[in-house]
C-alpha cells in the first residue's frame, strides 16, 4: 500500500484532494458559483461506492466497510447552515450520483473512468430531471431553493468582506490608498450579482463537481485498494475523449444563440459550461503536451497568473481544434 501511496502523481492528486475540499467553500467568489460547497459529502459518497465494487470484484471487505460508513455518514451529517431543502437536495444527489456510477461500472466492466463517470453523470442527471419535471413545481422549487442558498452564501462573504474592511490596519490602508474603498464596493456589488445568476448553471456545475469527485475518489481508492476497478487515471498530459462529445458544444451553442430556441436559452447554456469545462481541460493537456521546454512552460505560467482569461480561452480553442487536429499524435508521429 504504501508503493501506491507514493507513487508518481500522488502529489498532483493530493493538491487536487486540497483544492476540492477546501476551496468551494473558502470566502471568494467561488462560494457564490459552486453549488454543492459540502464537497466531502459527494467524495465520501463516491468513495464508499468504489469501495463496493472493488469488494463485488473480490477486493478485502475492510475498506469496503470504512467507506460504506463513511458513506452512511455522509448521507446523514448535517449541511453547512443552509435550509432544510438544500441538505435534501445535497443527499439525494449524492445517494443518486453514487448508485448510478455503481450502474454504470456494472454496465460498462473493463472501461475506463471517464466513460464511467460521464455515464454515472448522465444517468443521475436523467433521473432527477425526470423526478423534477414530474413534481408539481419541481424545476422551480429546486431553483429557489439553490437561489436561497447561494444568497446566504454571498452575504456571509460580503459580511466577512465588510468586517475585514473595518479592521485597524484596512482603514489605514484605505487613508493612504482611497481607491481601496471603492474595490471592496466594486467587488461586493460584483459577488452580489453572480449569486443572482449562478443558479442558472446549477445543473452544469454540479455534474462537473460530481464528475471530479468520481475521478478523486478512483484515485484515493486505487491508491489504498488492491483490486482494480478498471484502468488507474492517464495524466493530463493526455486527457482527451470521444469526439463525438462535440455534439453537446454545438448542441449547447445553437440552443443558447439562435433567437427560435429562447424558451431553451438555459438549457444551452448549461450544455455550453458542462462540455465546455471538458474541452478546455483537454487543451489544457494538450498545452501541458507541448510546452515541455523551459520557455514554453515558463510562458505558460505567466499567462495563468497574468491573463487567466486569456489562457482559457486559448485553452478552449485548441481543445476544441484537437477534435480534428489531434495535435499530440501529430507530435509523436512528427518525432
Amino acid at each position: 500500500m504504501s508503493r501506491r501511496l507514493l507513487a508518481p502523481g500522488w502529489r498532483s492528486a493530493l493538491l487536487a484532494l486540497i483544492g476540492f475540499l477546501v476551496l468551494p467553500d473558502f470566502p471568494s467568489v467561488l462560494r457564490s458559483i459552486v453549488p454543492v460547497t459540502e464537497t466531502w459529502i459527494l467524495l465520501a459518497g463516491a468513495l464508499a461506492i468504489c469501495a463496493a465494487l472493488g469488494w463485488w470484484n473480490g477486493g478485502g471487505g475492510w475498506l469496503a466497510i470504512a467507506a460504506i460508513l463513511l458513506g452512511w455518514y455522509a448521507a446523514m451529517a448535517p449541511v453547512g447552515a443552509g435550509p432544510g431543502e438544500y441538505r435534501s437536495l445535497v443527499h439525494g444527489w449524492t445517494l443518486l450520483l453514487g448508485a448510478s456510477f455503481g450502474l454504470a461500472s456494472l454496465l460498462t466492466p473493463g472501461q475506463r473512468f471517464l466513460i464511467r463517470g460521464l455515464g454515472a453523470v448522465g444517468i443521475a442527471t436523467f433521473i432527477a430531471f425526470a423526478v423534477a419535471v414530474s413534481t408539481p413545481d419541481g424545476v422551480s422549487s429546486v431553483r429557489s431553493v439553490m437561489k436561497s442558498e447561494f444568497n446566504r452564501r454571498t452575504e456571509a462573504t460580503v459580511s466577512e468582506v465588510n468586517e475585514m474592511a473595518a479592521t485597524p490596519f484596512w482603514k489605514s490602508a484605505a487613508q493612504r490608498n482611497p481607491g481601496l474603498d471603492s474595490i471592496v464596493a466594486a467587488n461586493v456589488t460584483e459577488l452580489r450579482t453572480i449569486g443572482d445568476r449562478a443558479p442558472n448553471t446549477v445543473p452544469a456545475l454540479v455534474a462537473l463537481e460530481s464528475l471530479l469527485a468520481l475521478a478523486l475518489a478512483w484515485v484515493i481508492y486505487h491508491r489504498l485498494a488492491s483490486a482494480e476497478l478498471g484502468p488507474t487515471l492517464g495524466s493530463v498530459k493526455e486527457f482527451r475523449f470521444n469526439d463525438q462529445l462535440v455534439w453537446g458544444l454545438a448542441v449547447g451553442a445553437t440552443i443558447f444563440f439562435l433567437p427560435v430556441f429562447a424558451d431553451g436559452r438555459n438549457a444551452g447554456l448549461n450544455l455550453l459550461v458542462f462540455f465546455g469545462a471538458l474541452y478546455l481541460l483537454r487543451g489544457v493537456g494538450v498545452l501541458s503536451f507541448m510546452t515541455r521546454s523551459k520557455w514554453a512552460a515558463t510562458l505558460l505560467i505567466a499567462m495563468t497568473v497574468l491573463a487567466p482569461l486569456m489562457l482559457g480561452a486559448l485553452a478552449l480553442g485548441i481543445g476544441v481544434g484537437d477534435t480534428w487536429m489531434d495535435w499530440r499524435t501529430r507530435a509523436k508521429a512528427n518525432k
